[in-house]
Parts: C-alpha cells; structure tokens; sequence
C-alpha cells in the first residue's frame, strides 16, 4: 500500500489529459506538494533510532532488585531481567545496560558524576 504514494506523482499525471493545462498544472503542483511534505515526514520516521526490542534496550537504564551469585535481577521498563556485570553491583543501583546476550543482560554500574556515553545510532 505505501508504494502506491511513491506512484502518486506518475499517477496525478492523468489530469492533464482530462482538465485544461491551467487547472491541471494548478492540481498537479497541489498533489506534489503533499506528495513531498509525506515523503518528508517518512524519511523522518525511518531516520529515527530504533525504540523497541533488544535494540532499544541498550543504553537504557535499570535498576538492581537483587544480587544472586552469578547474575543479578535487575528492573528495566517494568520488567525483571537477569543480568551479569563486570563491575561489582549492590542492590539499588543504576546500570547502563550495554548488551543483551541471549536472555541475560550485560551491564555496566553507572557512577553519579561520570559521564554516560550515550550510544549512536546509524542507519544502515
């Protein structure tokens, strides 16, 4: 469906076979106009980073719940995950979530005062 306002502009075409060059000039430049403003607003959507699934997770923030002896529960967007840091953690503290392996977390502690490196997104 979304292809058929790439066509548009082809399509609109026809009006000059049907209304006189005037008012077929004036309705086709109407019809290119809000062809290239929702052009615009889909190069805009596509452009932005992506906010869902493990892709959206890394760089954001959670909180830990718990301290186990290999992994520790931490609480992200209103979910409980397991998680494993290189750094020691205790219960309440922030993590920066860098990687998400398999179903298991990897986080780094967040230390009040450092500068969180916030991560980039390219499109590819």
């Amino acid at each position: 469906m979304c292809h058929l306002l790439l066509l548009m502009p082809f399509v609109s075409l026809a009006v000059f076979w049907f209304l006189p060059f005037e008012e077929a000039m004036a309705i086709y430049l109407a019809i290119l106009a809000v062809c290239a403003f929702l052009y615009w607003l889909i190069w805009k959507a596509i452009r932005r980073p992506v906010a869902t699934g493990v892709e959206g997770m890394i760089g954001g923030v959670g909180q830990v719940i718990q301290i186990g002896r290999k992994t520790a529960k931490i609480f992200y967007k209103g979910e409980l995950w397991d998680a494993e840091s290189a750094d020691p953690i205790t219960v309440g503290d922030s993590v920066e979530i860098a990687r998400v392996e398999r179903m298991t977390l990897i986080v780094r502690k967040i230390v009040k005062g450092q500068v969180r490196q916030v991560p980039s997104f390219s499109c590819h």
